[in-house]
């Protein structure tokens, strides 16, 4: 995992654009992804799917994921990305509990196991599952808000915030969080931790949180995500400390940690090597529901680590 160390600002707000961050993306061409999956024997249709999906060892969430995906989804360009999959009526436009259910409560287990004590979703993409991830997880979530900006205009933000370009090629975008929101949850989560060590000194308080996004692809996103909330998440408990400390008069020392611990998300682009830069940065191994280990337009099929390719099917088959 990754801990924020060294002086962190104050809560409030700073000037654009002197030290927010920037991430840009690179735009994936076809060399990129159209890379034959050689584990599979060839494509496997719509029509053999519940035959390979029986047979392999994926999760009970993995397998749903997968069949909403073939059933609502499907490759596609995109002006800012390059290839990419399609897969709106999946995660965005639409939420069927058929498709997701089994794998948000994986996740939630996830989270669970790794004693996370809130998230935070990159919006509007990424919010829609993390708030599902949340629910279930009966977790706190937060939303960084995705807000246009113009470089030539002089405009605050609010601690943590970063720029990032689109992936659909639609600009550059301001991710910023409600800080009142932030501190309201914060302050919930170690004010529970100190009820729980009345008679420590000093107190050891920590803040875990985890990333939760409708894909990793290039883990831009996830890296600017992830440092942000180190940003956010240690403003807020030093607040949080600051006031209990006034309260009680200084009289007890109070160490704390704070660590982006957990990533989680239905889609990974493995063919990209996310996994490895998470891993490198942050210590963390992401949960994702279907592995992607290649993209191809023609014919349109995406491949599954722990299942093989699988062809699109045109809509007349669906039934």
């Amino acid at each position: 995992m990754s801990a924020l160390s060294g002086p962190v600002p104050p809560l409030g707000r700073k000037r654009l654009p002197v030290s927010i961050p920037y991430y840009g993306r690179q735009i994936e061409g076809r060399n990129d992804v159209n890379v034959p999956d050689t584990d599979t024997g060839g494509l496997i249709s719509f029509r053999e799917l519940e035959y390979r999906l029986g047979r392999s060892n994926l999760s009970v969430g993995s397998r749903a994921l997968i069949r909403g995906l073939c059933r609502l989804g499907r490759p596609a360009m995109f002006p800012g990305g390059g290839i990419g999959i399609e897969y709106a009526g999946l995660l965005k436009n639409a939420a069927n509990p058929h498709y997701l259910r089994s794998h948000v409560q994986e996740v939630a287990h996830h989270f669970h196991a790794q004693s996370v004590h809130m998230l935070i979703a990159p919006g509007i993409s990424g919010y829609p599952i993390g708030s599902m991830y949340a629910a279930v997880a009966d977790l706190p979530v937060i939303l960084l808000r995705k807000t246009r900006i113009d470089r030539n205009q002089a405009a605050c933000h609010p601690t943590g915030s970063f720029v990032i370009s689109s992936y659909t090629g639609d600009g550059d975008f301001l991710m910023s969080a409600d800080l009142v929101a932030v501190q309201d949850m914060v302050d919930h989560v170690l004010t529970s931790q100190i009820a729980d060590q009345s008679g420590s000194d000093p107190l050891k308080l920590s803040l875990r949180m985890a990333g939760a996004d409708d894909i990793i692809d290039k883990a831009t996103m996830s890296q600017a995500v992830s440092e942000s909330a180190l940003v956010i998440g240690r403003s807020a408990a030093e607040l949080f400390i600051s006031r209990y400390q006034e309260r009680m008069g200084g009289a007890r020392s109070i160490d704390i940690d704070v660590a982006v611990v957990a990533w989680a998300t239905p889609l990974i682009k493995d063919y990209n090597r996310p996994r490895e830069l998470l891993h490198r940065l942050f210590g963390i191994d992401p949960f994702a529901g279907i592995s992607v280990t290649n993209v191809q337009l023609d014919p349109p099929a995406i491949g599954v680590a722990g299942l093989g390719t699988i062809e699109f099917p045109r809509h007349e088959c669906l039934s």
